[in-house]
Parts: structure tokens; C-alpha cells; sequence
């Protein structure tokens, strides 16, 4: 026995040394490591009456991921006790949870609370305060601090350290913490996005174990989860320009009322943390002096904090100050030192995350380091109290004197065009806080500039024109959302040149350098919502009354028709009428042709009821939903026309079939693409539709749906959800009459060779006729538009999740100022550019239109701006292109010279192929672009309403 115990274990001995074999070794134990736990008690003695966040939710900081739920349960808590806060509530999301903000301080500040913010009031209106009495107020004035946390609601870190940061602010007793706010007013946006948060922490705890290998479960959230974006599928770090979404615009007017000099807003995920220094390119409309100053002082605050800890971080890179969308760059261009704090643990990475050395990041990691930067900020904002208050009122002194200087010191909106779109464009600005004018009498402008490039000696314009002068304190807001075009540094142009050039070079196997551009580089507000505008370098001199809201005056009621009621169709409200009047089954016919009855003309498109074919309900409910769509409607009482060919009851008037739409949403599908789609269709056009899988496409019998929307997304993962067969189906039921209408990378997908949907082929790709030899690689070939980089969504891949850098996504549409084309690209100092299509990063362009086709009903203009970005489209030689391309000029925006003029030439923007009795309709580039872009709203909507009656039969394409 003592033999066979000594040999048992000797051999079990043996068996512990052997390597453990492959099916053992893939979960090794993490590595140690020599780092200190981080102390979250650091400013102890705390008020006896608070506990912890932790004791309240019953876990450890950094074990669980907290919803939103929770907060709020230690919320109530805490507004019941402390004398430190006060807790303001702003409205409710989309999905009915409760938006606040939260307004620490200590107690004697609190008392004064209102006089304090109508003192930061004064500050940033110099014209209610002298310079006299401001440098009083200055020293007296507590310094308002912004923090924002979880705008991405799957930056988790943020969230958790929201309520370290509040737990410390009203229960440390410590000197620190008391001394920091009875010199500070920090304003809390606890989570900017409830919705998104409550979508990835409920699925992270209900999967997640813990497992830090980059390939658990737990750090790929599936498509219908993905956090990132709000109840819309918005990334309101976008929104920002346009602020559609209900979250931008209460954060905004909660942000306005406040004047913070200060705001941090808190995102995840990047190798190391990053603070301000931010990195180039900077939005010139900011004073870059104060703005350098300040992003320098805050940083070097940051750095001293964490290098007491040893903690890894980086300045100056990636996170740039440029499109105005940010927070950081929104509250710079509001008078604030605007700061994006990216921290490392947390979100996607989980709980745990093994990095590439082997060492284990966790969720309570990334904690730590956002509640340092908080901290820190707060005791550098104290510190420089003064100092920062009084550039804070300098940033507005300069911005009402520099508005009166310059070539660009207005814009004017004359009362024409699409209505519907200009008071757009009012809200948009007085959610900025932009004052805007309305002239009571006719006024002249010289030099006169319109946004396609045109100038005029003079110019009269009406009583009713809006305009928006730069010499107010919201004028550098005002001019970074309006002017033309932004122009951006040049070191920053010249360095993403040269890496171009030297890509040129590389073999088309070799790695490419990525360029810098973080987002897209134009977003002209008149430009993108095609209003027309003025600018000039001179300020109109006639008497105003301010604009303070946009209620447009309702539409006269028709009276009872006989034979018809008539409304045209110029603007996207009556488009929004025709959908909601064929969606409830009232029979809706369009006239092809310009329309003649009851004495008016109506233009091609215009829209008919003919009594004697609806219910008995037609004129009530015609009149309420045309009241609430504010579209004018004619009551006709004979179908004899005076004058022309095409009345009432005219061979060319043809009844509409309703549009049956599905929309496809699934992986591969860009989420941003889906929702500012679903957000148009719901919100603003109040029209129903199907979400569904490529898979039950395939499964539904043809007559199901007239109308599918492939919104943006990967080229080859349509490719493969649809395969051979399915592409052999969707073919089948286009040919059926269904209309096919898809954005960006699906047009991509609907333009490749094994595809064949179209006679167009984008440029530079296998198939493009008429590339340039072996030079243009194919856009699977390294140094091409690949599917990840062609519109994938963001939760696509993991390599793309990787890149993710918290705030932005690093993608081949965003960019700078335009670098202006030469004639030949031929004699271009950079022609060695010019061998295959570099993608934009968002620019402007004038396109031609197609006043012929039908989805050019109500354009009556010849041009039409369009965004491009990384895909250009070959005329089609068997359809319709609607819009092309003819002078490759930018209105607004990077391109690239000796490249980008060559390549976008002659290329179509927009669509249409007639395949049987239906239709295949391309955009080249998503035509809904974050809820900004409304250019090309009404093409998209002619898809809708005329392509399931529209073909040849009609004698119109």
C-alpha cells in the first residue's frame, strides 16, 4: 500500500508539471499585477446619514452594471437629505424615463441659486452688463461646472462613476470637498442617454460572467441591443447640429440656462484615457487662444492627478474640436472650455478585458479613472476661479465685435421655398440659443452671396425675411452652423496629404496609412436643409421684431367639393398629407403632368381626391389632417379645365397605390442609418412601416410588401443574408412591381457585378467600365472601400469594434476645409492622387436635376446640393440618373485635390432603374444623414408614394 502511494504520488506529481494541453490552456488566470486598488473613500470623513451608492444597490463599485432604476432609487435618497443638491427634472425620453439635472453646491450657494445663474446670465450677454460692473461680479461669482456622463449608453464606466462623483459631492465632509463647492456650481447630466444605458446594462447582466477574453459573448452586444445610440438609434454626440431627438434639445436648453464655463463629458472606450489637449483640427469659429489656454490648464490638472496613480493617458490625438455636433467642441462654441474624457475600462470591454500585454483592465478601472478626472476638474475650475469667469465673459465680447467684421456678418432667409423646411431650420437655431430677426419692411443687401456660389451687385429682399446677424453673443454658434463652408488648419490638410501621397506608393498589398479625419467636414445648415439663403459681409438696416418661436399660421379649411379637392405639391408637408390620407385607405390620385382646375395651375406631381371615389368621411378628415400637416387645399366643383390638357379627370392623372413598406434591420445594417430612417417615417412623416430580416424577405409571399428599404450597411453583408437565390427573389419581386430603394453601402451592394440591380457600377470597382487600368483596385482590395469600411454598423465586427474611440467612430466619412480643385488634375501638384477614388469625408456638392423623372416631382429647380462621401456612382446606361454630377467643385468641404475632381465627374448621386413593373432606386449616400440632411428628403419620399404606380405605362421614368 505505502509502494502504491509513494508511485501515486510521484505520478500525480509528474502529471501537475506536464503543459497543460490546448482545451485547458485557453482560460489562463489573470496575471497579477502590481497596481494599488484605488481608494474611492480617498476624501472620507462622509456624512453619517449617506451611504454608499453600493450599500444601497447591495454591490461592490465595479461588480455590476447599475440601471437606471437604481440611480434614481439612490437619487430620492439623497435629494431627501442633503442641503448640497437640488434635482431638476426636464422631460421624459422616448421610452418614458425621467431626464434631470442634478445642481450640487454648498449650502449658502444653493441658497442663492437664482441670482447666481441670472449673474452667469449677465456674463455671457455683454450688452447687459458694463465692464465696470463685471469685474465685481467676477471675483464674487461661484465658476459653473458642467459634467456629463453615458451619452453613449454603452460607455458604462461613465454612469458608475456619475454616482461615485455625486455620492462624494454631497456626503464627504472632507476640506477638500468642502472648500471645491463653496467655489463651484457643478451641474450634473447624470446620463444623457437613459434609453441606450438601460438597453446594454439589462442584457450585460443578464450575460456577462466576467470573462476578459475579447471573443466572450459578454463584449459583442447584438445588433438590436447595441447601447451606444438612444430609443431612435441616434449617436446624440452627432445630434447636436440638428438636435432632433428629445435628449439634445432638453440637455441643450438645460445647458443655456446654466452658462457653465466648464464642461467634461464622459465617454469609454480607448486603449489608455485621453483628456484635452484636444487634437487638431479646431473649428475656427472658436478663440483659439482661450481655447488652447484653457484645454492646456485643464490638462495638465488631469495629468497631475493620475500621475500620482501612474496611470497610462494620452493628449493631443484622435479627439478633435471640428464639427460642432460635440459636446466638447457645442460647449466651446458656447463660451465653456469644452473637454472630451475618454476612459479605457468599462462598456464593451465588460467587467474584465484582457489587453495585448496580458494584463486585465476592469469596469471599476475605468471607474476610478473618470471619477479622478471629475475630481480634478472641479479643483482646477476652483482654482482658476477668476481667471476663467473673466475669459468667459471675454469669449462674447469678442464674439458681438467680430460679428461685425468680415465678409460673412448675415444671413437672410427670404420667405421662399419649402416652409415647412425653413422653420426647420428657426427651431434648429433657437434650440441654440441664436437670436434671429424678422424684417418689418423690404430691406437691400449688396454683395449678396447665395450657397451655390452666385453673387449679386444688390439685392432686395421682402417684409418677412428672416435673418441671423454674427454680433450677438451666440454669433460664433451661429456662424459655425451657417457659413458656407469651415475652413480647417492647414498643417492638419497638409499631414493627411502627405500620407495620401505616400500611400500612392505603397503596393496595393501593402498596409495603408489611415487618414485623421474623425467626422465629416460639412454640414451648412442652408446647404443641408436646402433653404434658400443669403449671405453677405454687411448687416441689413431695417426695423426688426425678434423671432422667438415658429408657429405657422394654419391653412384655410376647404369647403365642401362637388367633383375634387386639389392640393400641390411643393414641400414636404403635402407629401407628409398624401402618405397619411393613402395609409388610412382614401383613394389618392397625382397628376403627371402639370395640373389645370378651378382656375389654378398646379405643378407636375400635384395631388387629387376625386369625391365621387371616397367615403362620405373625405371632407372631414381631409380637413383635419390637412390642418395638422398645414398644407392649403382646393375645393374644385367641376372637372372642366379653362386652359391646357390635364384637368381632374384627364388621362394623366393616375390613382396611387399605397405604399406596403418594410425596412430591412438586422447585422450588417447601419443602426444610425435605420434610426434616423425609423425617426423620419414615425416622427416627422407619421408613416407605418415593417421592420424585418433579409430572412423573412425571403419567406414572405411577394404581394406582402410593395416597398423594401435597404438602409446604409456593409455591401457583402447584404450579399451574403441574400445569397444567390434570394438576389434571384428580390429580382423577381422588383419585376412584380415592388420598388426597391437602398442607401449607400446597399446601393453599393445592388450595384455589384453578382448582383447586377442596376447599369450602374461604382467608380474605381471591379465592373466599372471605365476605370482607370490595374491602377483602381477593387473595393475589396486593400487600399479600397472595403464592407467594413463601407457604411458597416458599428457592432459589425469585432476588429471595428475595436476601433471604436468612445465619442467618435473613426470611419472614411468624416474630414476639413476645402482645398480648392485645380482645372487639370493631369498638371495637379498632387496628380499622383489620381489613380484611384480616395473617399470624402463629407463634402457638398451641387448635383443636376432630372426634372423628367418622377422622383423629381415638386424640384423645380435645376440643382439640388447633395453630401457625398465614399462611394461615386457610374451614370447608369439602362435606367435614370436622377441627380448627377457635372462641376466637381465642392460647395462645402474636404476634398481631395487631384483626385477627388477627376473621380466625382459625371457620376450619379441618384438612381432609378425601371425592372418590370417595378423599380430599384440608389442613393449614393444615405439620404437622411443623422436626422441633419433634408436636401433629398422628397426623392426619397417620391420613392414611396409614386414608385408602386408609376412605370412605363405611364409614359413618365
Amino acid at each position: 500500500m505505502k509502494i502504491l502511494k509513494a508511485s501515486f504520488t510521484a505520478l500525480l506529481c509528474l502529471f501537475l508539471l506536464m503543459p497543460l494541453p490546448p482545451s485547458f490552456a485557453q482560460f489562463p488566470s489573470p496575471p497579477t499585477t502590481a497596481t494599488v486598488a484605488f481608494d474611492f473613500r480617498q476624501f472620507a470623513p462622509y456624512a453619517p446619514d449617506f451611504v454608499s451608492p453600493w450599500t444601497t444597490l447591495g454591490y461592490e463599485i465595479g461588480s455590476f452594471h447599475t440601471n437606471y432604476a437604481g440611480f434614481e432609487r439612490v437619487l430620492r435618497d439623497y435629494a431627501a437629505r442633503s442641503d448640497r443638491l437640488r434635482v431638476f427634472e426636464r422631460g421624459r425620453t422616448e421610452e418614458h424615463r425621467m431626464l434631470y439635472t442634478l445642481v450640487i453646491s454648498a449650502p449658502k450657494n444653493l441658497a442663492r441659486l437664482e441670482a447666481i445663474k441670472a449673474d452667469a446670465s449677465r456674463l455671457a450677454d455683454p450688452r447687459q452688463l458694463s465692464d465696470e460692473a463685471a469685474e465685481p461680479l467676477i471675483q464674487n461669482l461661484p465658476i459653473i461646472v458642467w459634467l456629463a456622463y453615458s451619452i453613449h449608453g454603452n460607455e458604462s464606466a461613465a454612469f458608475e462613476a456619475m454616482l461615485e462623483v455625486l455620492y462624494t459631492l454631497v456626503a464627504s465632509q472632507h476640506p477638500t470637498i468642502t472648500e471645491l463647492l463653496d467655489q463651484t456650481v457643478v451641474v450634473i447630466n447624470p446620463c444623457q442617454n437613459p434609453d441606450g444605458h438601460e438597453r446594454f446594462v439589462t442584457w450585460y447582466n443578464a450575460v456577462g460572467i466576467g470573462r476578459p477574453e475579447p471573443f466572450a459573448i459578454e463584449h459583442r452586444e447584438p445588433w438590436s441591443i447595441y447601447g451606444r445610440l438612444n430609443h431612435y438609434l441616434f449617436d446624440l454626440n452627432r445630434d447636436l447640429v440638428m438636435a432632433s431627438q428629445v435628449e439634445s434639445q432638453s440637455a441643450m436648453q438645460s445647458f443655456l440656462e446654466w452658462h457653465p464655463q466648464v464642461c467634461a463629458d464622459h465617454h469609454g472606450q480607448t486603449v489608455n484615457y485621453f483628456f484635452p489637449p484636444a487634437a487638431l483640427p479646431i473649428n475656427p469659429n472658436l478663440d483659439r487662444g482661450q481655447s488652447d489656454k484653457w484645454l492646456e490648464v485643464f490638462g495638465r490638472g488631469n495629468a497631475a492627478a493620475f500621475d500620482r496613480h501612474g496611470w497610462q493617458y494620452y493628449v493631443r490625438d484622435v479627439f478633435d474640436l471640428f464639427y460642432p455636433g460635440y459636446w466638447d467642441s457645442w460647449s466651446s462654441l458656447n463660451g465653456a472650455t469644452g473637454m472630451t474624457y475618454e476612459t479605457d475600462g468599462g462598456g464593451w470591454k465588460g467587467l474584465n478585458w484582457r489587453r495585448d500585454d496580458e494584463s486585465i483592465l476592469t469596469l471599476r478601472d475605468g471607474i476610478a479613472r473618470h471619477f479622478t478626472a471629475s475630481l480634478a476638474t472641479l479643483q482646477t475650475a476652483a482654482a482658476h476661479r477668476v481667471e476663467r469667469l473673466r475669459d468667459y465673459r471675454a469669449f462674447f465680447v469678442r464674439s458681438i465685435t467680430e460679428g461685425r467684421q468680415g465678409p460673412l456678418q448675415c444671413v437672410v432667409f427670404p420667405p421662399e421655398g419649402d416652409a415647412g423646411r425653413r422653420q426647420r431650420l428657426v427651431e434648429a437655431l433657437l434650440h441654440q440659443g441664436v437670436e434671429i430677426q424678422m424684417a418689418k419692411a423690404p430691406f437691400t443687401l449688396k454683395a449678396v452671396h447665395d450657397y451655390f456660389g452666385g453673387v449679386q451687385p444688390t439685392r432686395e429682399f421682402p417684409a418677412g425675411t428672416l435673418m441671423v446677424t454674427f454680433d450677438q453673443p451666440r454669433g460664433r454658434m451661429a456662424r459655425a452652423l451657417l457659413e458656407p463652408d469651415t475652413r480647417q488648419d492647414q498643417a492638419f490638410i497638409e499631414r493627411q496629404l502627405e500620407k495620401a501621397r505616400r500611400n500612392t506608393k505603397r503596393g496595393p498589398n501593402a498596409p495603408k496609412e489611415e487618414t485623421e479625419f474623425y467626422d465629416i467636414t460639412a454640414w451648412s445648415l442652408p446647404l443641408a436643409l436646402d433653404v434658400p439663403a443669403y449671405w453677405a459681409g454687411s448687416r441689413p438696416t431695417v426695423q426688426t421684431t425678434p423671432v422667438t418661436s415658429v408657429v405657422p399660421p394654419a391653412p384655410p379649411l376647404p369647403p365642401p367639393a362637388k367633383t375634387a379637392y386639389v392640393f400641390g405639391y411643393t414641400s414636404d408637408a403635402e407629401a407628409r398629407l398624401a402618405l397619411r390620407l393613402l395609409q388610412e385607405g382614401y383613394r389618392l390620385a397625382t397628376a403627371v403632368r402639370p395640373l389645370r382646375a378651378g382656375e389654378r395651375t398646379y405643378p407636375r406631381g400635384s395631388f387629387i381626391l376625386r369625391t365621387e371615389r371616397n367615403p362620405e368621411t373625405l371632407h372631414t378628415r381631409l380637413s383635419l389632417l390637412a390642418g395638422e400637416c398645414g398644407v392649403e387645399v382646393q375645393a374644385i366643383n367641376s372637372a372642366y379645365t379653362d386652359t391646357g390638357i390635364t384637368g381632374v379627370g384627364s388621362e394623366g392623372v393616375y390613382t396611387l397605390r399605397p405604399p406596403r413598406i418594410a425596412v430591412i434591420a438586422q447585422e450588417g445594417v447601419s443602426q444610425t442609418s435605420y434610426g434616423a430612417l425609423w425617426f423620419m417615417l414615425s416622427r416627422d412623416i407619421g408613416t407605418e412601416f415593417t421592420p424585418i430580416t433579409v430572412e423573412t424577405f425571403l419567406d414572405l409571399r411577394l404581394s406582402e410588401f410593395n416597398v423594401l428599404i435597404l438602409p446604409d450597411g456593409s455591401p457583402g453583408a447584404y450579399r451574403r443574408a441574400f445569397g444567390k437565390e434570394g438576389i434571384e427573389r428580390l429580382k423577381l419581386w422588383c419585376r412584380e412591381g415592388g420598388t426597391l430603394i437602398c442607401f449607400g453601402g446597399a446601393a453599393a451592394f445592388a450595384a455589384h457585378k453578382d448582383v447586377d440591380l442596376t447599369g450602374a457600377r461604382l467608380v474605381g470597382e471591379e465592373g466599372d467600365a471605365e476605370k482607370d487600368g490595374p491602377a483602381s483596385a477593387p473595393a475589396d482590395k486593400p487600399g479600397a472601400a472595403s464592407d467594413e469600411a463601407a457604411g458597416a454598423p458599428e457592432t459589425g465586427s469585432t476588429p471595428a469594434r475595436y476601433r471604436e474611440q468612445g465619442r467618435k467612430k473613426t470611419t472614411a466619412r468624416e474630414s476639413q476645409k476645402t482645398v480648392e480643385p485645380t482645372a487639370d488634375a493631369a498638371t495637379s501638384p498632387d496628380a499622383g492622387l489620381g489613380k484611384e477614388p480616395l473617399p470624402l469625408p463629407g463634402a457638398i456638392f451641387r448635383a443636376v436635376v432630372n426634372r423628367e423623372h418622377f422622383l423629381t416631382f415638386s424640384h423645380e429647380q435645376a440643382e439640388l446640393p447633395v453630401l457625398l462621401t465614399q462611394r461615386f456612382f457610374r451614370p447608369s446606361k439602362t435606367g435614370t440618373n436622377v441627380l448627377t454630377i457635372e462641376n466637381p467643385k465642392p460647395l462645402s468641404g474636404f476634398v481631395w485635390e487631384g483626385n477627388t475632381e477627376r473621380f466625382v465627374r459625371q457620376t450619379a448621386p441618384v438612381i432609378e432603374e425601371q425592372i418590370g413593373a417595378g423599380h430599384v432606386i440608389l442613393f449614393a449616400d444615405d439620404p437622411h444623414y443623422r436626422g441633419i440632411w433634408h436636401a433629398q428628403r422628397r426623392l426619397f419620399l417620391n420613392g414611396l408614394i409614386f414608385g408602386p404606380t408609376i412605370t412605363f405605362s405611364t409614359g413618365l421614368r
